[in-house]
C-alpha cells in the first residue's frame, strides 16, 4: 500500500507540528510537550517532527532534541517582520512535500505558518484552532474549545479541545495534562545534611524584568536558613556574579547555602527534582519544576499568565499583587516599547530598579506561601 493510500485509510505514520513561534523562551517550549504528548497518545506508531524557526532551533536545540516529545526538528525561516516579504520560500514548502507528512498540528501561536501551508505541502490531515485567518479554510480537524472556566482560555481547555480533535477520550485529568520532563538524572548537587532542600531561582531572561528584588531574595533565604533549610541558588553563567553577591548578602550558613550554575538541562532538572520546594520568578525553571511535579512558588509581576496553567500545574502556587498593568501585551523583541501607567522599566539591569508590581511585594507575603508548603507553622513571623 502506498504512503498516500495509507494516510487516506486513516493510518498516520508521519506527524509534524507547525510551531513557528516568535522569539519563544525556554518555558514556552517546555509547554509544547503538552501538545506533543497528546499527538503521541493519539498516534503511538508515528514519528513526530517539530517545525520551528531557525533562530529557535539554534537557541533551544538541546531542549527540542533531548528534552521534548518530538523525534526530530525541522527548521523553517524565521517569522518575517515588515517590510520583509512574509511568504514562505518555495524550497521550504518543497521540503515539507518531500517529507510526506500525514498529519499536521498547527500550534495556536504559530506565526505565518498555518493550515494553508500544510495543504500546499499535500498534508491530508490538518488540525488547528480556528483564529479567523486565511488558514482556517484549510483546517480538516478544528480544535473546539470548551467554555472557558474563568472567562479566558487556559491550557487545560486547549489541551481538552486538542485531545477531542485527535480522537482521544475527554475530559482530561488536569493533573496529568503536563507530561513528565524528559531528562537523564545526574549527581545530586546538594551537600549531605538534614533540613528541607530549597532551590531558589532569582534570575530570568534580561530582556524583560520579571525579577523580585535581590535584597528580598536575600532576606527570604536568610529566613530559610534560620529554619534549618539547605538552599541552592541557581542561575545561568551570566548570572553567576549576582548569585554570589546574593549568597554573600545572606546570614552566615555557608555549609547550607550554595551557588550552582547547572551544566545543561540534565543538571538543572536533577537539581530541581531533588528539591522539596522551588521558589523563583516567572521563568523556565518554574515550568520545568512543574513538569517534574516539584512544589513550586512563582512570583508574578508584569505578566498575566498565571491563570493559563493554574489548573494543569497542581503543585504550583503563584504569588502576585495582581496589578492592572500585568495585562499589557509586550513585544517579544522589544518589551520596553510598552510601559505601564507607572513607567516601570521593562528590561533588566543590575541596580536599575524593579517594576512596582514586584518591588511592592513584601517578604512576609512570600514567606507565608513558603511556610505553608514547608509546614513550619511560622507563616506570619517574617518581617515585611
Amino acid at each position: 500500500m502506498s504512503h498516500t493510500r495509507s494516510a487516506q485509510a486513516g493510518r498516520v505514520r508521519r506527524v509534524c507540528v507547525f510551531a513557528r513561534l516568535d522569539a519563544p523562551g525556554m518555558g514556552d517550549l517546555v509547554q509544547r510537550n503538552i501538545f506533543l504528548k497528546l499527538l503521541r497518545d493519539a498516534h503511538p506508531d508515528a514519528t513526530v517532527t517539530m517545525v520551528v524557526g531557525e533562530s529557535t532551533a539554534r537557541a533551544h536545540r538541546t531542549l527540542l532534541e533531548r528534552h521534548g516529545y518530538a523525534d526530530d526538528v525541522l527548521t523553517c525561516p524565521d517569522p518575517a517582520r515588515p517590510p520583509a516579504d512574509p511568504a514562505l520560500p518555495e524550497p521550504f514548502l518543497r521540503l515539507l512535500r518531500e517529507r510526506e507528512f500525514d498529519l499536521c498540528l498547527v500550534d495556536p501561536d504559530s506565526t505565518g505558518l498555518d493550515a494553508s501551508h500544510a495543504h500546499a505541502a499535500g498534508i491530508p490531515h490538518r488540525v488547528a484552532l480556528p483564529d479567523g485567518g486565511p488558514g482556517d479554510a484549510r483546517i480538516t480537524r478544528p480544535v473546539r474549545l470548551p467554555p472557558p472556566l474563568l472567562g479566558r482560555t487556559d491550557l487545560y481547555e486547549y489541551a481538552t479541545g486538542l485531545a477531542a480533535a485527535l480522537g482521544l477520550p475527554t475530559p482530561l485529568r488536569a493533573a496529568s495534562v503536563v507530561p513528565p520532563f524528559p531528562y537523564t538524572p545526574g549527581t545530586d548537587p546538594f551537600a549531605p545534611g538534614d533540613g528541607p532542600r530549597i532551590v531558589v531561582h532569582p534570575g530570568g531572561a534580561p530582556h524583560w524584568n520579571r525579577r523580585w528584588p535581590a535584597e528580598r531574595y536575600a532576606r527570604l533565604c536568610g529566613r530559610l536558613l534560620a529554619e534549618g533549610a539547605q538552599v541552592m541558588l541557581i542561575g545561568t553563567a551570566d548570572e553567576r556574579a549576582e548569585l554570589v553577591e546574593l549568597r554573600d548578602a545572606c546570614p552566615p550558613a555557608r555549609e547550607r547555602l550554595q551557588v550552582l550554575v547547572p551544566a545543561g538541562l540534565d543538571a538543572l532538572a536533577t537539581t530541581l527534582a531533588s528539591a522539596r520546594l522551588v521558589v523563583g520568578n516567572d521563568s523556565a525553571p518554574a515550568h520545568i519544576a512543574a513538569a517534574l511535579r516539584v512544589p513550586t512558588i512563582v512570583l508574578y509581576g508584569p505578566t498575566d499568565t498565571e491563570y493559563i496553567w493554574s489548573r494543569i500545574y497542581p503543585r504550583h502556587h503563584g504569588v502576585s499583587l495582581r496589578y492592572a498593568c500585568r495585562t499589557l501585551r509586550r513585544s517579544a523583541h522589544a518589551p520596553a516599547t510598552t510601559r505601564c501607567d507607572r513607567g516601570c522599566a521593562t528590561a533588566y539591569a543590575p541596580d536599575a530598579g524593579y517594576p512596582h508590581c514586584l518591588a511592592d511585594l513584601d517578604v512576609a507575603t512570600v514567606w507565608s506561601a513558603v511556610a505553608a508548603r514547608l509546614g513550619t507553622g511560622h507563616e506570619r513571623e517574617a518581617t515585611p
